[in-house]
């Protein structure tokens, strides 16, 4: 019998090319910065799909803020993505998005045809009152309730705020944009409502205040019932498409495995929880759906994107799924990023930027899955939300 002589590197490579053709990879490099809509479509191979929805609105904490907490905090504080390394391949300007470059909802408007929703706490009142085509509300360490932020001593926007923003700003100036009732009805019925919220309220939120009063199935209910509130708030004041992202596995981040004594690749524990929390975050949203007339409640499984990129990193793309790409104050990699220090040069190959935060590749990465994949969203994709 001859013995075949396979290398483990050409074993890899080949179960790369399997994954690839059978659909279960995804390794497609971060498009240059300035792309448009047509070429980004041609890129993600969406080929000449029509998308027709007037403006995008953006609710969450830090995975989706771009710039609201660098008005807030200044420049010098790093749940505000004020300084660099932050920005450094989005032309070398911190923006105020913690990470690296774009983020998920960059993605997602150009995908849309739309410009990126400028970050609420930035706009001029001129420019409050004649944009159209969405805001975001975003607040890094922000969350479902009151006390996130708090715990950090930070002034951030929790959800409730946010949507209180939307109701009494927003809403107010579009009123008199769009005149008509019956306009602006229609308009906030096509228009879409991304939701990434809960990270901090099972996270730093939970572990420093909460978990002193309530076990954490009280306390998933709590957020359950929290964010539900809030999404018929939305829904009373005109929007009826709305995405909602779960939480992704905190107990995998450079920060928690290296402060957090556990055994295996992640801190379980805390996966746990957001597990049990992202369990009822589906059933509440098909209940919504089938209470709330003319509503359409998407949810998209961040947790499950990570999850595929922890499991098989090659396959899309990664080498590096644990470490952060910043250097902190103490020339280690578990704190936050210190400012004008050189990051690493292979930030298109890592999960996360910082300790906390996921590159733009990782980005990139969990918005075009939540576009094109059904298999991560329920009950139908976020192109098939955008064309409803």
């Amino acid at each position: 019998m001859v013995k075949l002589d396979i290398s483990i590197d050409f074993c890899a490579f080949m179960l790369l090319i399997y994954l690839l053709e059978f659909g279960y990879g995804d390794v497609i490099e971060v498009p240059p910065l300035n792309i448009n809509q047509q070429d980004l479509l041609k890129y993600l191979s969406l080929g000449d799909i029509k998308i027709d929805f007037p403006a995008l609105y953006v609710f969450g904490d830090s995975f989706v803020d771009n710039g609201n907490n660098k008005v807030i905090l200044g420049n010098e504080d790093a749940i505000g993505g004020g300084y660099l390394p932050f920005g450094i391949d989005f032309d070398g300007k911190p923006t105020g998005r913690v990470t690296n470059g774009r983020i998920g909802v960059d993605f997602i408007a150009t995908v849309g045809g739309l410009p990126y929703p400028p970050p609420i706490m930035g706009m001029s009142k001129i420019d409050r009152k004649t944009i159209r085509t969405g805001v975001n509300y975003a607040s890094g360490s922000s969350g479902l309730l009151p006390q996130n932020g708090h715990v950090l001593h930070k002034n951030v926007i929790n959800f409730f705020q946010q949507v209180d923003l939307f109701e009494n700003s927003t809403m107010k100036d579009l009123k008199g944009t769009f005149g008509s009732p019956k306009r602006l009805k229609k308009y906030l019925s096509k228009s879409l409502f991304f939701i990434h919220h809960a990270s901090n309220d099972l996270g730093v939120t939970f572990e420093v205040e909460m978990k002193k009063k309530y076990s954490i199935d009280k306390y998933a209910k709590l957020l359950i019932e929290e964010l539900s509130k809030q999404l018929q708030r939305l829904y009373t004041l005109g929007a009826r498409k709305f995405f909602v992202s779960n939480v992704s596995p905190l107990g995998c981040s450079p920060y928690i495995i290296n402060t957090i004594i556990h055994n295996g690749p992640c801190v379980e524990e805390i996966n746990k929880r957001i597990s049990l929390y992202n369990d009822l975050l589906l059933g509440m949203l098909e209940k919504l759906q089938s209470s709330l007339s003319g509503s359409k409640f998407v949810h998209g499984d961040i947790y499950k994107v990570f999850q595929d990129v922890f499991e098989s990193p090659e396959s899309y793309g990664f080498k590096d799924v644990n470490t952060s790409c910043c250097i902190d104050k103490n020339g280690t990699r578990i704190q936050v990023c210190a400012p004008n220090i050189d990051p690493c040069e292979d930030r298109k190959t890592r999960v996360f930027f910082d300790p906390f935060h996921p590159s733009e590749a990782m980005h990139f990465l969990w918005a075009r899955r939540f576009l094109k994949d059904s298999s991560i969203c329920s009950p139908i994709n976020l192109i098939q939300l955008m064309q409803a």
